[in-house]
């Protein structure tokens, strides 16, 4: 039988972004943040006469937050960045990590609400569960 966890679950969330060429740089995450581990994924095989299988195929993973814009930090740095290794620590003591992502998607800088969303993709984003 599993032991009662009586910390917090979900809310608070911070986001690292590191490279050679940012160094590393935390965010203010906004809102939500979202993760996808990398992995196998099916696909199912369907002919005309019946569902023949499935294929398994590589799949990317992906972490995405909408972040603070900061006054020290031009968002559009991280504009077709690569090489990254972006860290997500969540309130439940997950740690999601994507090594060697690159960022996807088009920077857009909200001014009303000072935020922008990020996406970084990755053939290695893994999820440490907190023991």
């Amino acid at each position: 039988m599993a032991s009662i966890y009586r910390g917090p679950l979900a809310g608070q969330a911070t986001l690292t972004v590191s490279s050679p060429a940012l160094g590393s740089q935390t965010f203010d995450i906004v809102g939500e943040a979202q993760h996808q581990a990398s992995g196998p994924v099916n696909e199912t095989l369907k002919g005309q006469s019946r569902v023949e299988g499935f294929s398994a195929v590589p799949g990317e993973g992906f972490i995405q937050a909408t972040l603070r814009d900061r006054r020290d930090f031009n968002a559009h740095a991280l504009q077709g960045a690569s090489g990254l290794t972006v860290v997500l620590v969540k309130a439940n003591g997950q740690v999601v990590t994507a090594v060697e992502g690159w960022q996807t998607e088009r920077i857009n800088v909200n001014t009303q609400e000072g935020t922008f969303e990020f996406h970084c993709e990755s053939d290695t984003v893994t999820v440490d569960v907190a023991a």
